[in-house]
């Protein structure tokens, strides 16, 4: 049991840096067309709510408290803390989702995905704004509403795509068989 959390945890911390490399040199690396789309998805903000899917509570909100350090500390970290909130924040409503709707399908995972982008986005927007500090170079700095609208759209679209992959590396599929195979059990 101890070898398969270590191995977990060595894969969520991989996918944080990961994530972390992907928000900071993927835009610069691509064209400027692509690039304009590609500054506007969260990274981390799609390893957090996908942690948070795996209903494991704690895991979830470190790998946010993680994940929001990460990001401060890559964007200048003028207001260190406000990401790791949002982040804490996303991995707290993608774990109350999950507890409530025990069903696991896409719909739930869209669901997870846009509560969490739109939280996220105005908890940042909000924290910032009652600071006055001006949105890090990895937040977009732009428009408050094109920074939340099309950080939806481009969450939701890379979130397909990114949970096919990583339901491949935790083996996401062989703990769902296990559920359903002993709430059969249950019943006889």
């Amino acid at each position: 049991m101890e070898n398969t959390s270590r191995g977990t945890n060595l894969f969520i911390f991989g996918c944080l840096f990961a994530g972390v490399f992907l928000k900071t040199t993927l835009e610069q690396l691509v064209p400027v067309t692509p690039g304009i789309w590609l500054r506007h998805i969260d990274w981390l903000l799609l390893i957090t709510v996908y942690i948070g899917l795996l209903r494991d509570p704690v895991r979830s909100l470190i790998t946010g408290t993680v994940a929001g350090i990460l990001y401060d500390s890559f964007s200048g970290g003028q207001a260190m803390g406000v990401n790791g909130l949002c982040y804490i924040l996303a991995a707290f409503l993608t774990h109350r989702i999950t507890a409530l709707i025990v069903v696991d399908n896409l719909l739930i995972r869209f669901l997870a995905v846009s509560l969490a982008s739109v939280t996220c986005s105005l908890t940042r927007l909000l924290f910032y704004r009652m600071l006055n500090i001006d949105l890090p170079v990895l937040a977009d700095g732009g428009e408050a509403a094109q920074m939340v609208v099309f950080g939806l759209f481009a969450n939701l679209i890379v979130s397909v795509v990114l949970y096919l992959f990583l339901d491949r590396i935790f083996k996401k599929d062989v703990g769902l068989r296990m559920r359903r195979s002993e709430a059969r059990r249950r019943r006889l």
